[in-house]
């Protein structure tokens, strides 16, 4: 079995300063998933997911993933020098596709994947056919292939129920598989905390279907940019629907430009440095609190699941709103003034 583990876990919960009391809440958390090494809280899956029974001696992995999955397993089989290869789509943002070929690994971007279901189903047998009787571990981060990676991931809830002051009332997670939003419930299963989903409206499966009340996961047309929450088929969609009616939690469609804004709130307002899809939950919440349908004295957490550096065109966009100045050393202490609201000497 291999020892995997790169000090995952175990990430900081922290308070809201400036988020919380405009929304008109008291006690708003973030939990920073973004913390984790590889910058995600896909490092708690890949850490169980390569240290599971039976992957004793494995030659190497093959692996799909919308961007930080396979940033977390690059960065983990570089560290136990084990080949991987990991397909990715096409349009995967520039910093993950970046970070995966900057530990090593090979990747492999295919037109249609995770877009077209028949592309995205040929995709899954080609990558099985070849795992089969090749002692090579095949890693999507999913309950429906990896149960015992995805368990790794239920201790994020644990950590959330463990919280010195006690567990949260309402937790706020981006859906995209949905398999995020089944671990952290879960983890939470022994308190009474609500756990709600959130998913861009250009992508929704999950949220749809708690909307139309019928129980079905349908395929949609993504439209979303908002990477890794962009699956539009179902994956861990079904069981992240029967736990959200099981939980009494709430599910949420925001706009990608919605998400955006939540991003540019936690950057400028909280010090935060998430990704957009680290920013969703808080999109959400956003929603909710408008709606009053949290109090203000209600414990929320809003998990903050992917860095920024992610996803660098979004962040260069946020950046763009306060540019820089080249100016003469001259005129150094009268630029300051007026940033300082002083006005000229």
């Amino acid at each position: 079995m291999l020892r995997t583990g790169m000090g995952e876990g175990n990430t900081p919960l922290i308070p809201s300063t400036r988020i919380g009391p405009e929304l008109g809440l008291h006690n708003l958390w973030f939990k920073l998933e973004n913390t984790n090494p590889s910058g995600s809280y896909k490092d708690r899956f890949v850490t169980a997911e390569l240290a599971r029974p039976g992957n004793e001696g494995i030659r190497g992995c093959l692996a799909t993933s919308s961007g930080n999955t396979g940033s977390s397993l690059a960065a983990c089989c570089a560290r136990y020098q084990l080949p991987c290869t990991i397909v990715v789509n096409h349009q995967v943002p520039e910093g993950k596709l970046i970070q995966m070929k900057a530990h090593g690994a090979n990747v492999i971007r295919v037109e249609g994947f995770a877009e077209s279901p028949a592309t995205t189903s040929a995709v899954f047998d080609t990558l099985g056919r070849l795992s089969t009787g090749r002692h090579l571990t095949l890693v999507v981060s999913a309950y429906r292939y990896c149960p015992v990676g995805m368990a790794g991931v239920e201790s994020l809830g644990r950590e959330l129920a463990a919280a010195s002051d006690g567990p949260p009332s309402h937790v706020f997670v981006p859906v995209g598989g949905g398999g995020l939003y089944c671990a952290v419930t879960r983890g939470l299963a022994s308190t009474p905390a609500r756990v709600h989903a959130v998913q861009p409206h250009g992508c929704s499966t999950v949220a749809a279907a708690f909307k139309r009340g019928d129980g079905e996961i349908r395929p949609v047309e993504s439209t979303t940019r908002i990477s890794g929450l962009a699956v539009p088929f179902d994956i861990d969609a079904s069981r992240a629907l029967k736990l959200l009616c099981q939980n009494g939690g709430q599910a949420f469609e925001v706009s990608d430009d919605e998400i955006f804004k939540a991003q540019r709130a936690l950057l400028q307002l909280e010090g935060i440095f998430a990704e957009p899809a680290g920013a969703t939950a808080l999109a959400g919440l956003a929603t909710a609190a408008a709606r009053r349908l949290v109090s203000r004295d209600e414990k929320v957490v809003c998990l903050v699941t992917g860095s920024g550096f992610k996803d660098p065109g979004s962040l260069a966009t946020a950046a763009a709103r306060h540019p820089d100045q080249l100016i003469p050393e001259a005129c150094l202490e009268r630029v300051i003034l007026e940033q300082l609201g002083e006005g000229s000497i």
